[in-house]
C-alpha cells in the first residue's frame, strides 16, 4: 500500500537536558542506531464528490544533542502517533451509530471499499477515542438542556454482560442527552435537577415526584391507562362517568392548541374548566374500584395533569423523550447480553450527538468532519477556521489495545532449578 503523503517527525528539544540545539544524525551513523523510525497512519478524505482513502507515512529524525551528547528521536509524538485519523473515526461512527452497523459489518466494509484491515477491538477503540474528544460536547449539552425551560425525561431498561442496567435520555426541544445508571432509583435526579427551574414533563414513576420543580404528566400515558381499564370493564358505568369528562375536557383544550399552538394567554382560559373538572370528580362516590383508583389518581396529580396551559410551549405529552429513547431502543436489540458499561457509555456520548443533529435538522456526519465540538456554532456556520495538523495524537496516557502488551514492562522470571521442579505448595 503506498503512501499518499509523507511526514517528518521532528523534535525541539533534548529529552535528557531539555537543550534546543540539537543536530541531525548523518546516515552512516543512523544506520547502527536500533530506533523503529517509521509508521503509517491511515485516513478516509470524505467530500461531495466520494471518499478515497489516505495513507501517511510518518518518519523520525535523529538527533544528537550538542549539550549532552544525547542521540534521541522525538519518542512521545511517535509513541502517540494515532493509527486512525479522525475522518475515518468519523465515517466508522457515523455508520455505527446512525446506520446502526455492528463492528464486524465497519471491518467488512473497510476491508471492502478502501482496503484498510481494520480489526473489531480497534473499532470499539475508535469509539472509545471519539467519545473522549466529544466529552466537552456531552457537558454542553447537559448544560444547555438543564438551562432550558422545559425537561422532557425518560427511562429505559438495558441489559449488559455484567446485569441489567438503564439508560435514561433528558431532552429540551432541540437538545438530547443520555446517560446510563445502574439502577432505576432516582436519587441522582435530584442533585442533577437541583438548579433546574423549567417544566418537567414525565411520565407516571414515582422517582419524578420527588423533584421540585413544576411538573406535567404526560396525557398520552394516561389516556392509554383508560383506555385499557375500559377495556378490561366495558360495563363499568362508574368508570366511564370518569373517562367521558375527562376526555371531552381534553379534546377541547388540544383544539385550541391546534388552532393556537402552545401559548398561555390562549390556553388559561379553560383553567377555569379544569378547575370544574376536578371539583365535580371530588365529590363523586364511587362503588366501583376501578373507577375510585382513577379518581384518587387524577386527584394526586391534579397540578401536573393540566399544568401547561399555564405555561408558554410546554408539551401535554413526553414525545420528544419516547421518540429519542427509540433510537437507543433500536440499537439494544443487536446488543442484548453483549454490551459492557463502558462501551454503553461511550455508545450514549455519540448517540446523543447524533440526535441532537436530528432534532435541529443537520447532518451528524459533517458535524463530525468538522471537528468542531460545539453544536450551536456549528449550526450558526461561524466557525473559525483552525490549523489542522498534519498529524493526529492520541490523548496523552492513552496506549491502543493492540500495545498494551508490547509496552508493559517484562518481568524477569526465576530460573527453574531441581529443588522446585514437582513442588505443588
Amino acid at each position: 500500500m503506498a503512501p499518499l503523503c509523507a511526514h517528518v517527525i521532528i523534535a525541539k528539544n533534548c529529552a535528557a537536558c531539555g537543550c534546543a540545539k540539537l543536530a541531525k544524525v548523518s546516515k552512516s551513523e543512523r544506520l547502527n542506531i536500533p530506533m523503529p523510525r517509521v509508521k503509517r497512519a491511515f485516513d478516509l478524505v470524505i467530500t461531495p464528490g466520494g471518499i478515497r482513502r489516505r495513507v501517511i507515512e510518518c518518519r523520525t529524525a535523529i538527533y544528537r544533542c550538542e549539550h549532552c551528547g544525547q542521540i534521541m528521536a522525538p519518542a512521545e509524538q511517535y509513541h502517540r502517533l494515532a493509527k486512525h485519523f479522525h475522518g475515518l473515526m468519523s465515517w466508522a461512527m457515523y455508520q455505527h451509530v446512525a446506520h446502526r452497523l455492528s463492528g464486524g459489518t465497519i471491518e467488512e466494509m473497510l476491508r471492502e471499499f478502501f482496503g484498510l484491515t481494520v480489526g473489531n477491538e480497534e473499532i470499539h477503540m475508535l469509539k472509545s477515542l471519539m467519545a473522549r474528544y466529544y466529552s466537552k460536547t456531552y457537558r454542553h449539552l447537559i448544560q444547555k438542556i438543564l438551562l432550558g425551560p422545559v425537561l422532557h425525561i425518560d427511562e429505559t431498561q438495558v441489559k449488559l454482560r455484567t446485569g441489567k442496567g438503564y439508560v435514561w435520555v433528558f431532552t429540551s426541544m432541540e437538545e438530547v442527552v443520555f446517560m446510563y445508571r445502574p439502577t432505576r432509583e432516582g436519587g441522582f435526579l435530584q442533585e442533577m435537577l437541583k438548579d433546574f427551574r423549567g417544566v418537567l414533563v414525565s411520565d407516571f414513576f414515582f422517582a419524578y415526584d420527588s423533584i421540585d420543580c413544576p411538573q406535567q404528566k404526560c396525557l398520552i400515558h394516561l389516556i392509554r391507562d383508560m383506555n385499557q381499564e375500559i377495556l378490561n370493564n366495558p360495563f363499568d358505568e362508574d368508570l366511564q362517568s370518569v373517562t367521558q369528562p375527562f376526555a371531552s375536557l381534553l379534546r377541547t383544550i388540544v383544539t385550541t392548541v391546534d388552532t393556537h399552538g402552545l401559548k398561555r394567554k390562549h390556553l388559561e382560559r379553560h383553567s377555569g374548566e379544569v378547575d370544574e373538572f376536578f371539583n365535580v370528580l371530588s365529590a363523586l362516590s364511587f362503588r366501583s374500584e376501578p373507577a375510585q383508583a382513577l379518581q384518587d389518581r387524577l386527584m394526586k396529580n391534579r397540578n401536573k395533569l393540566f399544568a401547561f396551559i399555564h405555561h408558554n410551549g410546554v408539551p401535554w405529552n413526553n414525545n420528544n423523550a419516547e421518540n429519542a429513547i427509540k433510537r437507543f431502543a433500536y440499537y439494544r436489540e443487536d446488543t442484548v447480553g453483549i454490551m459492557r458499561e463502558k462501551g454503553l457509555n461511550d455508545y450514549l456520548v455519540l448517540l446523543s450527538i447524533y440526535q441532537t443533529c436530528r432534532y435541529k435538522g443537520i447532518s451528524f456526519l459533517k458535524f463530525l468532519l468538522s471537528r468542531e465540538r460545539d453544536i450551536d456554532r456549528f449550526c450558526a456556520g461561524n466557525r473559525s477556521p483552525r490549523r489542522r495538523s498534519a498529524i493526529e495524537l492520541y490523548p496523552k496516557g492513552f496506549i491502543p489495545p493492540h500495545l498494551v502488551t508490547l509496552r508493559k514492562p517484562k518481568i524477569s522470571q526465576p530460573p527453574n532449578d531441581s529443588s522446585t521442579i514437582g513442588d505443588d505448595r
